[in-house]
């Protein structure tokens, strides 16, 4: 015996055929017992649904299925708001899970009332057929003007009764299915094709000189997830720190570091709880100023090197997470600060440091 047939219209003006592959296979996917088709490749035979979808705006769009059910006919609908950033291969799969869902999980219907001829076909129907074409679809017409699988529906002649459930009452946003979720329960993992835009800010403590006082400072940094290099994220940003509590005649301390490179998730996702593996190389502007004896003088230097670490996130909202990490840097040199004839100290080739902060998702 042969399966049930879902005849697909499309109400929208160049659609690939690349989308129009996806969306027949997302629809077999999720109507286990009956087999998917588009109105322009349907047979004569009569189908157990027909599903409309039509192109609301650039990023909505709109399905509405209806199934013959004890000699009735019922409609259900379901709205899809797509992100800008959502691909368009993504779309039309979410679309076509849907069309198998509602078409193989539709109720009959509950009263009378619903076997009614109704006023006005859906968004779409009279267009269904001329897809390909940017006029608009009339909005009313007679019962006997349902979508049909082998025919153009039109205002002016009926379609053959084997074609397609006769018009039941007009979907209405209101019934099973209207959802405005854009995205099927089955389809696409929903951000799989958005880019991410993440913040750190922290602050950063650890050893200044090889004696003395440690160093406090803070931390700024970006991370950018781009689709195509999942779950990877591209990493920038600066730290700046000083060193505390340096005495009269001590010199003032201060490291300032620029970086770039690359973070890796070892377990969540970027914005929620996990753990994360960073790696990146480094400029450092280390300077210091002094003065005894009623004299004073600066110096800087300018290291390279490179930067790891691991750090943890807590997610506390769906956009904010708590964060803390260590991190070990080597530089191209130490360098030994000496004022007068005594030396303050030594700020190592190789140091670690801890942070404490906060992860904001921008987008």
């Amino acid at each position: 015996m042969a399966a049930a047939l879902i005849v697909i219209e499309i109400a929208a003006p160049k659609v690939s055929d690349e989308a129009l592959s996806v969306l027949v296979a997302s629809c077999n996917r999720a109507a286990r017992d009956a087999s998917c088709v588009l109105g322009k490749n349907a047979s004569d035979v009569q189908p157990a649904a027909v599903a409309i979808v039509s192109l609301q705006g650039d990023d909505t769009m709109r399905v509405e299925v209806g199934v013959r059910q004890g000699g009735a006919d019922s409609w259900r609908s379901k709205d899809f708001a797509f992100l800008a950033a959502d691909l368009p291969l993504d779309r039309w799969r979410a679309v076509g899970f849907a069309i198998g869902t509602l078409a193989e999980n539709n109720p009959p219907p509950t009263d009378a009332a619903s076997a009614e001829p109704r006023s006005a076909t859906p968004a779409g129907a009279s267009s269904a057929r001329g897809a390909a074409t940017a006029e608009a679809a009339p909005t009313e017409s007679s019962a006997s003007t349902a979508p049909s699988a082998s025919t153009t529906p039109s205002a002016s002649t009926a379609p053959r009764a084997s074609t397609a459930p006769s018009a039941p009452t007009s979907p209405t946003s209101d019934s099973p299915g209207s959802e405005s979720d854009p995205r099927s329960p089955e389809g696409p993992e929903r951000g799989s094709s958005e880019t991410r835009v993440l913040i750190d800010v922290a602050g950063i403590g650890g050893a200044g000189l090889d004696k003395g006082p440690p160093r406090l400072g803070g931390l700024l940094e970006a991370a950018l997830g781009l689709p195509p290099l999942r779950p990877v994220l591209i990493t920038w940003g600066g730290s700046a720190a000083i060193r505390m509590g340096s005495g009269s005649n001590e010199a003032s301390v201060r490291w300032f570091d620029a970086f770039a490179g690359i973070a890796v998730p070892l377990f969540g996702s970027a914005e929620e709880t996990g753990f994360e593996l960073k790696t990146s190389l480094v400029t450092e502007y280390f300077e210091v100023a002094a003065s005894r004896n009623d004299q004073s003088d600066k110096m800087s230097r300018w290291l390279l090197g490179a930067r790891g670490g691991l750090s943890g996130r807590l997610q506390v909202l769906p956009a904010l997470c708590l964060t803390a990490g260590v991190e070990v840097t080597g530089l191209s040199g130490a360098t030994t600060v000496v004022v007068g004839t005594d030396s303050v100290g030594t700020a190592a080739a190789l140091r670690y440091l801890g942070s404490v902060g906060f992860r904001v998702r921008l987008r």
